[in-house]
């Protein structure tokens, strides 16, 4: 534009120099000026319009630590040779790419991204920028067409040792609620008290007494899933301690499934649910959700715990995933009382000290450090 600016006003100024002066030379180099304006602005403009881009992208939905791989595929389709094209990629990450291209020629640029982070990344638009010879005049043509990588936590196939009773995914009961009512467990001869609605007509009728039927008493154990989200808990954390906590939420919740177990996923900010997921096939819901969630409240993980803990029913197991056990959470952690089984899930690359560790064993809670869980197996990362 300044070349522009300055050859315009160059012409202009010969022009009325040329028209007052009577001076043929003059003359000459106002019209040379305005041809090569003219000649320039055309190559620009051809040269923007024989430009083709195209974008390959090999994986749209990969996992943390995982490479992608994708191309951007310029070509010529015309006579004329461009001696200045610059690609933009808009990506803070990569500086725009300077180079020429002959008649017809096409050229390929090939990028390796590592993303370390979870989250939903974009490539694209791509600008592209044509500029004739001598630099007064640019065009530019933009591909607004975007692309989304999808990139999730990383899930490992890993045994969780949660403190549900019995079974895995039932415990005994004998509370009415826990009743499985498609599971007749014995026939029994009618006493005061019984229920008319539990009474065998059928058989009744058959045997001339009443009998009333009992089922068996099973309940599924839900595990409930609390997410520490407290930004203080992450403040010197480069990013490393959330990718940990996120993956150890994620492959919680796919043991879970895999084994028949309900999870529900609570919200740190309002301490309802996110999710209740029962089915292997519920794992995608629980995968997006994670995207969505990243430690940026401020209100502190133990009081959000002593919130929920008392509106949590009685038998369920709640799985605590948090990287940092402070004063604060085992004060709350001793008050409460906590009717539940409860799992600490620790996510820091800290170890954690003995003193807590026992002061936990006294509380009757269970902890683990989910470094030493998926750094002891040697297994492949399954993504399913």
């Amino acid at each position: 534009m300044r070349n522009f600016i300055l050859l315009l006003s160059f012409t202009i100024v010969s022009f009325l120099f040329a028209v007052f002066t009577s001076g043929e030379i003059l003359y000459y180099i106002s019209f040379v000026n305005v041809a090569l304006l003219s000649l320039s602005f055309l190559y620009a403009a051809i040269g923007i319009l024989s430009v083709s881009i195209e974008i390959y992208i090999d994986s749209t939905e990969i996992y943390v630590d995982d490479k992608v791989k994708y191309s951007i595929k310029i070509k010529n389709k015309l006579f004329l040779p461009l001696a200045f094209v610059s690609i933009d990629e808009n990506n803070k990450n990569f500086f725009p790419i300077a180079t020429n291209l002959n008649p017809f020629q096409k050229k390929v640029i090939k990028r390796n991204v590592l993303f370390k982070k979870r989250g939903i990344y974009t490539v694209g638009p791509i600008t592209v920028k044509i500029k004739d010879p001598f630099s007064i005049f640019q065009m530019k043509k933009t591909v607004n067409r975007r692309y989304n990588i999808v990139v999730y936590p990383k899930v490992y196939d890993i045994a969780f040792d949660l403190p549900l009773a019995l079974d895995i995914g039932g415990f005994a009961s004998r509370a009415k609620q826990f009743e499985d009512y498609t599971n007749l467990a014995n026939l029994r001869e009618y006493v005061d008290g019984d229920s008319l609605k539990k009474v065998h007509w059928r058989i009744s009728a058959k045997l001339q007494k009443l009998y009333v039927k009992e089922y068996q008493h099973t309940a599924l154990s839900e595990v409930v899933v609390l997410w520490d989200l407290y930004k203080n808990h992450y403040k010197a954390d480069d990013g490393t301690i959330d990718e940990m906590t996120a993956e150890c939420v994620l492959s919680l919740v796919k043991y879970c499934l895999t084994n028949g177990i309900p999870v529900r996923l609570i919200d740190y900010d309002t301490n309802r649910s996110l999710a209740q997921c029962s089915r292997v096939k519920d794992f995608s819901i629980i995968k997006l959700l994670t995207l969505k969630l990243f430690p940026i409240y401020e209100m502190d993980f133990g009081k959000k715990l002593f919130e929920y803990v008392s509106g949590l029913p009685r038998d369920s197991t709640m799985a605590v995933v948090t990287p940092s056990v402070d004063e604060t959470l085992l004060k709350v952690l001793a008050q409460v009382n906590i009717n539940q089984n409860i799992a600490i899930f620790y996510t820091n690359k800290d170890r954690l000290d003995e003193k807590t560790k026992n002061r936990l064993e006294n509380l009757g809670i269970k902890i683990t450090s989910w470094r030493d869980m998926y750094e002891g197996v040697h297994m492949e990362v399954q993504y399913n």
